[in-house]
């Protein structure tokens, strides 16, 4: 059993230990006077009654047990129990005789025990144990033999149900335990998300509050017309404010449904960092209410180091530390919040309120809510207030987090002085170190030989340090020290096109953002679609929304170093490459797309997510426009349809356009939906549909559906009778398994993650599922599993399965087998060789490219 999970069922037994502790020390004592003075029994013994009184003593002080000793407070308590219980109950039952009134108190000591352990199989461990132990004992101790009379046997046949109907009983208590933690769970669950929200769409609200000032502004009548310069920053400033607080709520979400269901913390995503510039980034994205708020807080980097952490989980654990002592300091405005990092340890110190003694052991325990007078008391949620809505998840999160990492959390603290939370991380060896970054910069080496990288700095020692940088892995570079400069050099049609540009955002003259804004406006620009990445020292999140609306590809912080530089532009490189392979933001280019929906606003979401692409969109309200647009004979690639609309649906038009004869037939139609429900996406996929989103719709989901389905629309074919052409199909499908424009657009996306191996994972099991459901004659079972296995094949890459899958997929909509003999045998063999196809490129891509996979 992990420590982590010891550590659960102590908290959750604390009480039981505590109250058992005192009926034992005073049941033993009462029952041997009753035995002996008041109802004389023919035999019993002071010195087993009074051994069995002082053991539990210690479990009535468990509170106030070291630390240290915690771990074997458990052990303890069933060592008790065996001893209290089943030993000395049983060691007196055999003395007198198993009398009839002894049998019933061997039951009672059966269920009691029964109620202290919810484990069936611990139950019957400890329960043999006890009864094994004291058996031989009574009959060592006695002086005559123990004869068992017919009354006696009798009475001891009864005890095997007792002991199975106490088993029962014990399961019972259990799952019914299960049931209401569950519940409890899942009830401070909804109560911490309420109350964590509230502080991130607070700071929304106030975001928007004041664009709202800054729009009405310019709208005075002795104001231009046009944005001010200033109200434009201000309003950037603002923007990323909003996104901030966006992405605030959206992590206190996933921490506490990570915690919740004890998500794994996966090795594979750690990386070596340095502890300053991380905990310098959280500072940076950490959604102060204010700049008071934020002038309370300083960072002490007394001694630098290197640690290997998933970085968002770090951010994470930090973003709790210091909600919950920004929560309290709110009581104190003389408090302040310092990061000191030192001696491969992380402190958070704040002097505020302090926690109480009796509180301090408990702040790391889940679902562990206390009073309202200190930081740690103020932990019951994700960092939240107790009394507030918290779950008691947020510093359990935090110690399972460190766990993870292999160091660890600890508290002091002294009430009305001071509360420190310090994470200590293992040391990691300067060889490992050395080791990581030469691996870094070997793969690095052949991305950037030989490219044409411009910096351009006006700072000349940060220039000159960042070019020896990039000089040593190859790469040919020239510098500007100012934005019109490099303007210059960039707009040279003689020269050789750059492949990338590194802007310093702020400079004199011109600055960053102005240059990538002039280059990516001018369209005759020989370095128009350069990557263009952006070096800065600002806040994260404003440089995030400048570098974005100018047209930079990536913000890099000039505080990571240079194996931050490194890896982050050499996932530049790969990104723009998969790209340009895939057609970019350019990949619908020329393509004409119908998008039918009665709701206006989601046509003119969909238009504009597609004419990003590239594409041409004409509209439509409701299937009869679609079918008009058809007959005017208008150029159209695509159809993107609500399924619902009035008049005439999504389904019954693209009934109408399948059953046509001209070339709009095979016009690769995407389904609109709300509805999720499998016979709504059978219904789809039944009248000829391509593929099913449901709304909302992602703008990557849309876009990859659309090309996924025009590369198959397009694809050459094989000259020859229809029937050969199908069998040449599936035959250069079976030989390439897997559609490789498809998966490097979801590498661009950044989609090939954990969800991606849950994929692989699901097509194993639909596949396998399909076999059993077809050997067992059930079509109904076979046709689901189909329909599952054809929409996640074809959203994961699995070309030819899926080609396959579509193949024998027909017939079973009509509720008949395919035709072929084989084809359980054909698809059980394409998808084993198409998952293990697909796991080898997921391992290729995050050998070559780990931080995309992060």
């Amino acid at each position: 059993m992990s420590r982590e999970r010891m550590g659960e069922i102590l908290e959750r037994s604390r009480l039981a230990i505590r109250w058992g502790g005192i009926l034992g020390l005073l049941c033993h004592p009462i029952y041997y006077v009753v035995w002996t003075l008041v109802l004389p029994q023919p035999y019993d013994n002071l010195f087993l009654r009074l051994s069995a009184a002082l053991v539990c003593i210690p479990l009535i002080f468990q509170a106030r047990w070291p630390r240290r000793f915690n771990r074997y407070l458990l052990i303890y308590w069933h060592a008790c129990l065996i001893y209290v219980l089943p030993f000395v109950c049983t060691f007196l039952t055999i003395r007198n005789g198993f009398s009839t009134m002894w049998m019933m108190t061997e039951v009672m000591m059966i269920f009691i025990l029964a109620l202290c352990i919810d484990n069936p199989l611990l139950l019957i461990a400890c329960l043999g144990i006890g009864v094994a132990t004291s058996s031989v004992a009574a009959m060592l101790s006695s002086p005559s033999p123990i004869v068992l009379t017919a009354a006696t046997q009798a009475n001891l046949a009864l005890l095997p149900v007792v002991v199975l109907c106490s088993m029962a009983f014990s399961h019972a208590v259990s799952k019914g335990r299960i049931f209401f933690e569950k519940n409890r769970a899942l009830q401070a669950l909804a109560g911490s998300i309420v109350h964590e929200m509230r502080n991130p769409l607070s700071q929304l609200k106030q975001v928007l509050d004041s664009i709202e000032e800054t729009l009405a502004a310019t709208h005075e009548a002795h104001r231009a017309t046009m944005i001010s310069p200033q109200d434009a920053a201000s309003l950037n400033r603002h923007l990323a404010q909003g996104k901030m607080s966006i992405e605030r709520g959206l992590r206190v979400i996933a921490m506490m449904l990570d915690e919740v269901g004890a998500k794994a913390i996966r090795p594979e995503r750690f990386a070596y960092l340095g502890a300053a510039a991380t905990t310098r980034k959280a500072l940076d994205e950490y959604g102060f209410a204010d700049d008071a708020e934020r002038n309370k807080v300083r960072l002490l980097v007394r001694e630098d180091f290197t640690f290997r952490v998933d970085e968002t989980v770090y951010l994470f654990t930090l973003f709790n530390l210091i909600k919950n002592a920004l929560h309290q300091m709110a009581a104190h405005p003389a408090a302040t919040l310092t990061l000191t990092i030192e001696r491969h340890a992380v402190s958070v110190r704040d002097t505020g309120a302090g926690v109480p003694p009796e509180v301090l052991p408990h702040v790391f325990s889940p679902f562990h809510t206390m009073g309202a007078t200190s930081t740690a008391g103020k932990t019951g949620g994700t960092g939240g207030a107790v009394g507030s809505g918290g779950a008691g998840l947020g510093l359990a999160y935090c110690r399972r987090a460190m766990q993870a990492f292999g160091g660890g959390i600890e508290c002091r603290s002294e009430p009305g002085q001071f509360t420190e939370f310090t994470l200590r991380f293992p040391p990691v060896p300067e060889r490992e170190v050395a080791e990581y970054e030469r691996e870094i910069l070997d793969r690095a080496m052949p991305v950037f030989a030989g490219k044409r990288i411009l910096i351009v700095d006006d700072d000349d020692h940060h220039r000159t340090r960042t070019r020896r940088v990039l000089a040593g892995l190859g790469a040919l570079v020239s510098e500007a020290t100012n934005g019109q400069t490099a303007l210059a050099m960039l707009g040279d049609s003689e020269s050789e096109p750059s492949d990338l540009v590194l802007l310093d955002v702020n400079m004199p003259v011109l600055d960053g953002y102005a240059v990538a804004e002039k280059i990516r406006a001018n369209h005759a620009h020989p370095n128009q679609g350069v990557p263009i990445a952006g070096y800065t020292v600002e806040e994260g999140n404003v440089a995030q929304v400048r570098a974005r609306r100018a047209g930079m590809d990536v913000v890099i912080g000039k505080s990571g170093g240079a194996m931050g530089l490194i890896v982050a532009l050499e996932a530049l490189f790969a990104s723009g490459k998969r790209r340009r392979a895939y057609g970019g933001f350019d990949g619908l280019l020329g393509k004409s797309i119908l998008v039918a929906d009665d709701d206006a606003f989601s046509r003119q979401v969909a238009k504009a997510v597609l004419e990003r692409g590239g594409a041409r969109v004409l509209e439509a309200g409701h299937g009869q426009a679609v079918l008009a647009c058809l007959q005017s004979d208008m150029a159209i690639d695509a159809i993107v349809i609500d399924m619902n609309m009035p008049g005439m649906g999504g389904v019954e038009a693209t009934a109408l356009i399948r059953a046509r004869g001209d070339r709009y037939a095979t016009t690769p139609i995407v389904a609109l939906t709300s509805q999720s429900d499998m016979e709504a996406v059978r219904e789809c996929i039944a009248v000829g549909m391509n593929d099913v989103l449901v709304k909302p719709v992602q703008a990557a989901t849309l876009y990859a559906s659309l090309m996924t389905h025009l590369a198959r629309v397009h694809a050459p074919t094989a000259a020859g009778s229809p029937a050969n052409a199908t069998n040449d199909a599936l035959a250069t499908d079976e030989h390439e398994l897997l559609d490789e424009r498809h998966l490097d657009e979801l590498v661009g996306l950044d989609m090939l993650d954990q969800t991606f191996l849950d994929g692989v994972a699901q097509l194993r099991a639909l596949v396998a599922g399909i076999a059993h459901a077809a050997y067992a004659k059930e079509i109904e079972a076979t046709h689901t599993a189909l329909h599952r296995l054809l929409g996640v094949s074809g959203n994961i890459g699995a070309k030819a399965l899926h080609a396959y899958g579509r193949r024998i997929y027909p017939p079973m909509v009509e509720g008949r087998w395919p035709p072929e003999a084989d084809w359980i045998e054909r698809l059980g063999a394409l998808g084993a060789c198409s998952a293990d196809a697909l796991d080898a490129y997921f391992a290729s891509v995050a050998a070559l490219r780990p931080q995309l996979l992060r």
